[in-house]
């Protein structure tokens, strides 16, 4: 009897001790961050809110293809999310297309790097909306104080006008908190041929 409870008594202190271990904590914003019209970003959820959007000294992009201005109806294109800041080693990121004058989500996202990268939805709010955020493992720098995600995205099948393109970012201090952290908006639109 005396094995038993100190079996359990040891399980129960190490799932205490794993508990409280640091370590990364997220798996990804949820839907509705990019601060697209409408949307907000985690600087104005409730998160990472210490500082104002685009305060920092980080450096956001979006680049689709070989930074292509125009769109084929029914094409793939790579579309490559980056961000980089100075002695940074912990980025996130969310990624959303929407038609620019209906603000409804268009095309298809497909992930290509399953390891960094996953879908959402929101269910709340803008529940048609798909989004492209970082995974568990896609906090981690790419390079010294630099991230970037790939992911493919198919045009609509047919011309629907410009598609613009918002990306949300975070540059964290890796303190294992949402304190102090940086995000950053920044936007792309691609016109129809």
């Amino acid at each position: 009897m005396k094995n038993k409870i100190l079996k359990v008594l040891l399980f129960a202190i190490t799932l205490v001790i794993v508990a409280a271990s640091p370590e990364r904590s997220s798996s990804g914003a949820p839907g509705a961050h990019t601060g697209a019209p409408g949307e907000q970003t985690c600087a104005t959820s409730g998160c990472h809110d210490d500082n104002t959007i685009n305060s920092g000294k980080a450096s956001l992009s979006i680049e689709v293809g070989s930074s292509i201005t125009n769109y084929v109806p029914g094409k793939t294109y790579a579309v490559k999310v980056s961000i980089s800041e100075k002695n940074v080693k912990r980025f996130g990121f969310q990624l959303l297309a929407l038609n620019k004058s209906t603000l409804s989500s268009v095309g298809t996202f497909q992930i290509a790097d399953a390891g960094r990268t996953q879908l959402v939805k929101n269910t709340q709010a803008f529940s048609d909306r798909e989004y492209v955020t970082y995974s568990f493992n896609g906090t981690d720098a790419t390079s010294e104080g630099m991230s970037e995600w790939m992911v493919n995205w198919t045009a609509p099948a047919t011309d629907i006008g410009p598609v613009a393109f918002y990306a949300a970012g975070v540059s964290a201090n890796d303190d294992m908190t949402d304190k102090k952290d940086h995000v950053y908006t920044t936007s792309k639109v691609l016109n129809n041929n």
